[in-house]
């Protein structure tokens, strides 16, 4: 997908900040343009307004209202319509939609200390992302997409075997940091185990 970096984008305080994991998150995707899109943890809107600028209905959750403010606020600024909800996950949703996005946090907190909210994946660091993909086959429309994004931080096998038990991986996209290693996958669904 085409990132358009003419975007009028103003990032607030304590808002995630678009990285290198959403523009890796954005390479990967490649819509039509008529698709009903879900971003779950939308941040500042940022890809929320990417699929918007494409022609995509979206949908964007947070569970954060100061992001839920920030992307009205920047979908407003670039003339984007974009619906929005405060909530975890898939709490209070119904339906299906052709595509499903998450960029979660997932850096691993071994020592279980306050973190912030934006990096906290959760002991393993694949805590958020287990959970998106074990629950979103469920709102998925049958020839849907997911799109999503993981750390080789988190336990590889963990997330591939739970890929492998529940969708059909169609594309992967990968960067390296001396660091770590950041994944990016498109997916489709598959079995409901």
């Amino acid at each position: 997908m085409d990132i358009d970096h003419d975007l009028d984008i103003d990032i607030k305080d304590g808002v995630y900040s678009p990285s290198d994991d959403t523009f890796l998150l954005l390479e990967i995707m490649d819509l039509d343009g008529d698709e009903n899109v879900l971003e779950i943890g939308c941040g500042s809107g940022f890809i929320s307004l990417h699929c918007a600028l494409k022609g995509c209905k979206v949908m964007s959750v947070d569970l954060s209202r100061k992001a839920i403010e920030n992307t009205l606020y920047n979908a407003n600024r670039n003339g984007l319509d974009i619906d929005t909800a405060v909530m975890d996950m898939f709490s209070g949703l119904s339906g299906r939609w052709d595509v499903i996005i998450f960029n979660p946090p997932y850096l691993p907190n071994e020592n279980g200390l306050e973190f912030d909210h934006r990096w906290d994946g959760g002991e393993r660091g694949d805590e958020a992302l287990t959970r998106f993909l074990s629950e979103a086959q469920k709102y998925l429309k049958e020839e849907g997409y997911v799109y999503t994004v993981f750390s080789d931080r988190a336990p590889l096998e963990n997330i591939e075997a739970l890929i492998d038990k529940r969708y059909i991986l169609l594309r992967t996209r990968s960067k390296t940091f001396s660091f770590e290693t950041i994944y990016a996958v498109k997916l489709k669904k598959g079995n409901e185990n």
